[in-house]
């Protein structure tokens, strides 16, 4: 695995987009690993979009252009899709399958597109894309808010992010704020189950020939 990665994470305002982002960070630089972060707050504190960077390697800005990603972590669909610019034929994306309307679809009155077409978007761009249930394993670890470590565990498990898992796992750990750690791990553990399995061509993957 390479010691670099430029990653990108999207969802709303309240998934823990920023957390998680910077955890990413801390675990990098625990793993002495070169680091940069970028945060695009958007409409964060009104649900709306929100976009973090996550450049690990020898780089000297956050930024990350046009198809530049090597992954995306998304929390909610639709915003996966809405980074379809950063994504190329070598992007790795992971993304939550549950979606949240967002406000301006609700003001319009206009219907949330079918999970399936955006995944197929997606796919149409993205070299391999990998969906899973965030939603119902956060839940089954106790605590809504713990999706964003779910989504974490799983990003470790498909093993494309040169920030060893155990690393991850002791920053999840020490983290501040949320549900406690014990719970916060469970939730780590079963995305990197998830993530291990979708690694393996299991259920949870998605990889077809790109449609051009």
């Amino acid at each position: 695995m390479s010691n670099s990665c430029d990653l990108v994470v999207v969802g709303v305002g309240g998934q823990g987009v920023l957390s998680t982002a910077r955890l990413l960070g801390r675990a990098a630089t625990e793993a002495d690993l070169e680091v940069r972060v970028g945060q695009i707050y958007g409409l964060s504190q009104r649900g709306g979009s929100v976009e973090a960077t996550v450049r690990i390697g020898p780089i000297s800005t956050a930024f990350i252009s046009q198809t530049e990603a090597d992954v995306v972590v998304g929390l909610e669909p639709l915003e996966t899709e809405r980074a379809l610019p950063r994504m190329s034929e070598r992007t790795i994306v992971l993304t939550n399958r549950t979606p949240i309307v967002p406000t301006s679809l609700t003001l319009d009155r206009a219907a949330y597109p079918d999970l399936e077409s955006v995944v197929e978007h997606i796919e149409a761009v993205a070299g391999v894309v990998h969906v899973i249930d965030g939603d119902s394993m956060a839940r089954q670890s106790g605590d809504q808010r713990l999706l964003n470590m779910v989504m974490l565990g799983a990003l470790a498990g498909l093993g494309v992010i040169p920030i060893p898992t155990d690393v991850l796992e002791s920053e999840i750990e020490g983290h501040s704020s949320g549900p406690n750690p014990e719970s916060r791990v469970n939730a780590f553990r079963r995305g990197n189950e998830s993530g291990m399995i979708a690694r393996a061509g299991g259920s949870s993957s998605r990889n077809k020939p790109v449609r051009r």
